[in-house]
């Protein structure tokens, strides 16, 4: 759909509550997507007659795909525009998801889960590219707030819906309850989603045009700072998500209720930091915001290594510490993905295709090290593998402020 048969972008569609819904409806399909069946997951490697490792390759497949989307999606935005994009990321998103249902074989529920994540990859990396189409400064964080709140408390909230539906019914319906909420997401595009990138605005289709663009963000002063800084929030978060069950349940020795309900107060941290962060927005600029929360988790990362060195690993401190560094998290990728959006200068479909690659891979990457580290009680590596996180994020920092303006400062 071009420019001119599509509703057309309001200069204030930034401030309707409308618009930052949809945001959050296109931006959850990754998450949830990539989360929701965990808990299927020994019904299904019964089913299929594999080991539950197995049905663990099937994240591996869905990043893979979820890459693959961000990077082609991105480019083919800047070229078609924003809303033919989205609504094809669902449609094949729909058909990959009935896919994953149906299927009797291994294989081609892994084929399913790389069309899934491509689906996913293409919708989601829209979703971030349009806020900067329609806000910038402060008004881009505040909507990024929003946006990133999302992005991240979904894996939070994913294993529990997806073990709800299965307490219901079958490893089956998971997945259409997915294509349900798909269905919701596109109506949601084509009703509210406008075309924000005008036809004069874009860039011709060639591949050597998509490598262009990709060489033009990696070499733009302030990128490679922001993008260590993105890898700070996520990284630390997929190191506590990915080994959460261990810590909570293994160290911890929580039954499967009071697992959920420490789990789950994640993302009350979440929300906290959320709200702390529209806040601090009226009176401090985006870069100090970023500042106080990477001091912020820096002190909660210092507090979960001395639990472990102090023998000091109980309910009472354990989880007061993991629920303020999760917190002070969400202050940090908001702000840093609106400051980086600022560094171009409209909505870049081929910027916002690397940010999403960094974010979703190289966090995943930080949980897989941390898991691999773990050696039977000693959970010493999750705070340390968070540390490293922290620390490379905050050498991100000093680099993006030797490197490149803010573009909030005057606001």
């Amino acid at each position: 759909m071009t420019s001119a048969s599509a509703p057309t972008a309001s200069p204030a569609l930034h401030r309707q509550p409308h618009f930052t819904v949809l945001l959050a409806l296109m931006v959850a399909l990754a998450p949830l997507s990539m989360d929701a069946f965990l808990p299927a997951i020994p019904a299904m490697a019964a089913e299929f007659g594999v080991d539950h490792s197995r049905l663990g390759l099937t994240i591996t497949f869905f990043l893979a795909g979820y890459a693959f989307g961000q990077l082609s999606g991105g480019p083919l935005s800047d070229s078609l525009g924003r809303r033919p994009i989205a609504l094809g990321g669902i449609v094949l998103f729909l058909i990959a998801s009935l896919g994953c249902a149906m299927t009797h074989s291994l294989e081609w529920l892994m084929v399913f889960r790389v069309l899934q994540g491509i689906a996913t990859g293409m919708t989601g990396g829209v979703s971030r590219t349009v806020v900067r189409d329609v806000a910038t400064g402060k008004d881009a964080a505040r909507l990024m707030t929003n946006v990133m709140m999302v992005l991240m408390a979904a894996p939070l909230v994913a294993p529990s819906l997806g073990a709800l539906i299965l307490a219901l019914s079958t490893w089956q319906m998971v997945f259409i309850g997915l294509a349900v909420y798909g269905v919701i997401a596109g109506v949601a595009i084509r009703q509210w989603l406008p075309e924000t990138l005008p036809a004069s605005e874009r860039s011709p289709l060639s591949l050597r045009g998509a490598l262009t663009s990709y060489r033009t963000v990696l070499t733009t002063r302030g990128v490679p700072g922001h993008l260590m800084l993105l890898l700070c929030g996520p990284g630390i978060m997929f190191t506590f998500l990915t080994n959460a069950s261990y810590l909570y349940q293994g160290v911890l020795g929580l039954n499967s209720g009071e697992f959920a309900l420490a789990f789950g107060a994640n993302v009350g941290a979440m929300l906290i930091g959320n709200r702390l962060n529209h806040f601090g927005l009226k009176h401090l600029r985006t870069r100090k915001l970023v500042q106080v929360a990477l001091c912020m988790q820096g002190i909660g990362i210092t507090w979960l290594i001395s639990l472990v060195i102090t023998d000091n690993v109980q309910v009472a401190t354990l989880i007061p510490g993991i629920l303020f560094v999760l917190g002070a998290g969400g202050m940090i990728t908001p702000n840093v993905m609106a400051d980086y959006q600022s560094l171009f200068a409209r909505g870049h479909g081929a910027a916002n295709a690397i940010s999403g690659t960094v974010l979703y891979l190289g966090g995943g990457l930080y949980g897989a090290l941390a898991s691999l580290w773990l050696s039977g009680d000693d959970m010493l590596a999750v705070p340390l593998v968070m540390l490293g996180a922290w620390a490379i994020g905050g050498f991100g920092f000093w680099v993006t402020r030797h490197t490149a303006p803010s573009e909030q400062s005057s606001d």
